[in-house]
């Protein structure tokens, strides 16, 4: 095989390597108590009331949390995103 060849080759698979360990390092990492307080302050911010009415626990299936403030149950998936699962009763 030319010198070339293997050299093109070994450059691409390096290429390869450092942009999978970048997007895996991009990864969203949750915390519990980031995850509630967030929550919090994106209900109070559009609900109003206090951000002590928000608890949360470990969720199952596709939440990786969830929250509930006042009556309104929240979702967290494992990206970050937010999702409203019932308002004014219970699970």
């Amino acid at each position: 095989m030319p010198r070339q060849v293997v050299i093109t080759t070994a450059v691409l698979v390096v290429l390869a390597a450092l942009g999978g360990f970048w997007l895996g390092q991009r990864q969203v990492t949750l915390d519990a108590s980031g995850v509630i307080e967030s929550v919090a302050d994106a209900h109070v911010a559009q609900h109003g009331g206090d951000r002590s009415q928000c608890v949360g626990w470990p969720g199952e299936d596709g939440a990786v949390f969830y929250v509930r403030c006042a009556g309104i149950l929240y979702a967290v998936d494992r990206w970050g995103s937010l999702s409203v699962v019932d308002q004014e009763g219970g699970i």
